[in-house]
């Protein structure tokens, strides 16, 4: 008999999440994705990596599922060359600043 509390699986024999996976990943995200800024990508793909995780997905099922999240979620982003600022597009009007007057 073991001590192993029920419902707790013995990963040891799995493959691992290597960060040379991670990697890989991420650069493939910001390659395919050069419209959008590469902080944007690496901030999507490691907040896939997290829902995946935290979904229960086996550490080797992690990163292709990170990636596939990341390209849906980067796929729903416009591209940033013809975007509007942030504050056109939300509709709030920058406040006018006076210039200041000319020395005579």
């Amino acid at each position: 008999m073991t001590n192993m509390p029920a419902g707790v699986a013995d990963l040891t024999w799995t493959p691992g999440l290597t960060n040379q996976d991670l990697r890989e990943a991420a650069d493939r995200l910001v390659l395919d994705r050069c419209d959008v800024p590469a902080g944007s990508v690496l901030r999507t793909f490691s907040r896939s990596v997290r829902t995946a995780l935290l979904d229960g997905f086996l550490t080797s099922e992690v990163v292709a599922e990170a990636e596939r999240r990341a390209r849906e979620l980067l796929a729903q982003r416009p591209a940033a060359e013809g975007r509007p600022r942030l504050r056109d597009w939300a509709g709030v009007r920058a406040p006018d600043v006076p210039r200041p007057r000319r020395a005579r």
